[in-house]
C-alpha cells in the first residue's frame, strides 16, 4: 500500500467502493439500521486510522469486515443484549455475497461514478469521503479535520456533486453512442 496522503486517498476510495458490502455485513449482524450506520462510521474511522496495516487493496474488504466483526462483538458484549445474527455466520454470508458480486459485471453507472471520483482532486475526495462514506453530519467536524470553513466545505461539496453529476452524464452518454 502507498504511504501518507496517497494511502488515505486509496483507503477512501476503497471505503466508498465497498460501503454497501460492509454495511450489509454490519446490518446482518446488528439487525437495526441506526446501529448499523453508527457502527459503519466507527469502522470507517478505524479503517482510516489503521490503514498502514492493510497489505494490499485486494484484501481490503476481508480486512475491513474483520474490523467490523470485532466491533460488532465488542458492542454485543458491552450492551449485554442478544444480536440477531452471529458474526461468524454473517461473515460466511458476506463471503458468498462477495463471490456473487464479483461474478456480475459492475453496473455502468457505478463504473462511471468510480472513474469520475478518481478525477477529483485529493482534498475534494477526502471531503466527500468524510461527508458521505463515514456519514459525518456535523460540518464543523469537517472544518476541524481539513481546515475549511463551514461555508467553504458546503461550497466544495456542492461543486463536487455538480462535477460528478456532469462527468457521469458525459461518460454514460459516450458509452451509449454506437
Amino acid at each position: 500500500m502507498p504511504d501518507g496522503a496517497s494511502l488515505h486517498g486509496q483507503l477512501a476510495r476503497l471505503l466508498m467502493q465497498h460501503r454497501t458490502a460492509l454495511y450489509s455485513y454490519i446490518f446482518a449482524c446488528m439487525r437495526n439500521h441506526h446501529d448499523a450506520e453508527d457502527l459503519l462510521q466507527e469502522v470507517s474511522v478505524v479503517v482510516l486510522e489503521s490503514g498502514e496495516q492493510l497489505k494490499s487493496a485486494d484484501g481490503f474488504l476481508p480486512w475491513a469486515r474483520e474490523i467490523a466483526r470485532r466491533r460488532v462483538l465488542a458492542r454485543r458484549r458491552a450492551s449485554g443484549r442478544e444480536v440477531a445474527t452471529d458474526p461468524e455466520l454473517a461473515a460466511c454470508l458476506a463471503d458468498a455475497a462477495e463471490r456473487v458480486e464479483q461474478a456480475q459485471p459492475t453496473p455502468p453507472l457505478r463504473e462511471a461514478l468510480r472513474a469520475c471520483l478518481e478525477q477529483l482532486p485529493r482534498k475534494t475526495r477526502e471531503v466527500l469521503l468524510l461527508r458521505y462514506a463515514t456519514g459525518l453530519q456535523d460540518v464543523t467536524d469537517l472544518e476541524r479535520r481539513i481546515g475549511l470553513t463551514v461555508q467553504a466545505a458546503y461550497a466544495l461539496v456542492k461543486r463536487a456533486k455538480a462535477a460528478l453529476r456532469d462527468c457521469v452524464r458525459r461518460r454514460l452518454a459516450a458509452e451509449a453512442r454506437p
